[in-house]
């Protein structure tokens, strides 16, 4: 009888030490993955905080990071109940709103990518500034497993440049 309860009691503390250890790894991960991603929330916060202060935009629905050559973040927003899109240089801090409705939307451009270039997966797509105009760039991983870059013009959703094969 005695044998069997230092088995029980035996069993039941590697139990809590196996319990404790898998307890330790899931908080060391969660930790671990809060520090991975915290620039990243830390740099849509600062975006949408410039958003609001420098172009009254509101209801923020959407943000995409574009580091091509310069680094821009795009925030999908309201502004004056219209639906915009707010620029930011990440350099200058120059900020340019553009009317969602006077240009091609994000979803235009990933379906004419998809359409296009058939890619495996499309990794980002979003707003810079070229040559005094704006374009969407979109990132994205061919079927061959190679990377490649479209951009299109903004207002008119053209195609301005292809990069493949990289």
């Amino acid at each position: 009888m005695e044998r069997q309860t230092r088995q029980q009691t035996r069993q039941q503390w590697w139990m809590r030490i196996l319990l404790g250890v898998i307890l330790v790894l899931v908080i060391g991960t969660a930790l671990v993955f809060n520090r991975a991603i915290h620039p990243y929330a830390k740099l849509r916060s600062d975006a949408e905080l410039v958003a609001a202060k420098r172009a009254q935009a509101s209801n923020f629905d959407g943000f995409w990071w574009n580091t091509r050559d310069k680094s821009y973040v795009t925030l999908s927003a309201t502004r004056k109940n219209q639906p915009v899109y707010v620029v930011i240089a990440q350099k200058t801090g120059k900020v340019n709103v553009v009317l969602k409705d006077r240009g091609t939307t994000r979803n235009a451009i990933l379906q004419k990518t998809w359409a296009r270039y058939q890619p495996k997966r499309v990794l980002n797509a979003g707003l810079r500034m070229h040559k005094n105009k704006l374009v969407w760039d979109v990132g994205f991983v061919a079927r061959n497993g190679r990377l490649g870059y479209a951009s299109y013009d903004y207002r008119s959703g053209r195609l301005l440049s292809v990069i493949r094969d990289l």
